[in-house]
């Protein structure tokens, strides 16, 4: 059955979700803060929120972040509201719990998602996304999340969950960008072109990627007495790294905030303790436990 969805936000990701529902058939309006059209599918445009979410049985929210998403929210009459809303914006697990409670006063039946992919992946088989929100939302919000394409991840109905996995794997994936860009100049400093460096480079993160299940297994028990990797000789590697950085005229950068954290750790723990045990302090740090199922064995 066709299904009369709206889109609020055409920024890129906006158009790209606009286009893959269009693909599969859904009767769309839309609207943007500053108008616009898309060239080559029937979408209707709309000048207000209000016109644009009228009867429509999936409502779509994607702009910049969510203090904006929540003002759009706020737009929607409550006559609108049969429907359910799936919001697409970025932000932080705090800011999606409080838009779930604004959707949820305004009796707005509410989805969070989170896109894992860059625009042109969605539609494609290659798509992935996270989403969160009540079974029967889920089930309503379906139609979108099968024009969408590839994976859908559903990790409950806790709202925080999609941005803090989203945000976590972020996370990994600058850091390493920064840490590879930071290695790649270090290389070149003597003489090691980029090119060159860069099968060695794809080979340390087939160690890292190796190195994981041990260390979700330290974090599981914060134990750390497997024997991988002392945190005194790790600290002595680290230590070489912002010495030979200074030395070559290079910002030792992420590797000098890592050295620091592992010299405060030996302050601590014992010298053949594992260099996993820097993660003592965030453990410590952290407000909260992990609320998701621990699958690992």
């Amino acid at each position: 059955m066709t299904k009369s969805t709206a889109i609020l936000g055409l920024g890129a990701m906006g158009e790209a979700i606009t286009r893959a529902a269009a693909a599969k058939g859904h009767h769309l309006r839309a609207w943007n803060r500053t108008p616009r059209t898309i060239d080559g599918i029937d979408v209707e445009m709309s000048a207000t929120v209000e016109d644009s979410t009228r009867n429509a049985d999936i409502v779509v929210v994607c702009v910049r972040n969510h203090e904006i998403s929540r003002t759009v929210i706020d737009r929607i009459p409550a006559t609108n509201t049969s429907g359910v809303l799936i919001n697409f914006s970025t932000g932080t697990p705090t800011d999606t719990v409080d838009s779930a409670a604004l959707a949820a006063a305004r009796g707005v039946r509410y989805v969070t998602g989170a896109m894992m992919v860059p625009t042109s992946m969605v539609g494609t088989e290659h798509c992935s996304a996270l989403y969160a929100g009540a079974e029967e939302d889920l089930t309503a919000a379906q139609p979108i999340l099968d024009a969408l394409g590839g994976s859908s991840d559903i990790v409950g109905n806790d709202h925080s969950m999609p941005p803090a996995l989203d945000l976590a794997m972020l996370d990994i994936y600058f850091s390493g960008m920064y840490a590879y860009l930071h290695a790649a100049a270090l290389a070149a400093a003597h003489g090691v072109e980029p090119a060159a460096f860069l099968p060695y480079a794809r080979g340390i993160v087939d160690t890292l990627g190796g190195s994981l299940p041990a260390s979700t297994t330290s974090l599981r028990h914060r134990r750390y007495d497997q024997g991988d990797a002392r945190l005194d000789m790790c600290l002595s590697f680290l230590t070489h790294i912002v010495e030979s950085s200074h030395q070559a005229g290079i910002d030792p950068g992420l590797a000098e905030h890592v050295r620091a954290a592992s010299a405060r750790a030996l302050d601590h723990w014992p010298a053949a303790t594992d260099w996993d045990v820097v993660a003592e302090k965030f453990l410590g740090e952290s407000r909260s436990r992990p609320r998701m199922a621990d699958t690992g064995q």
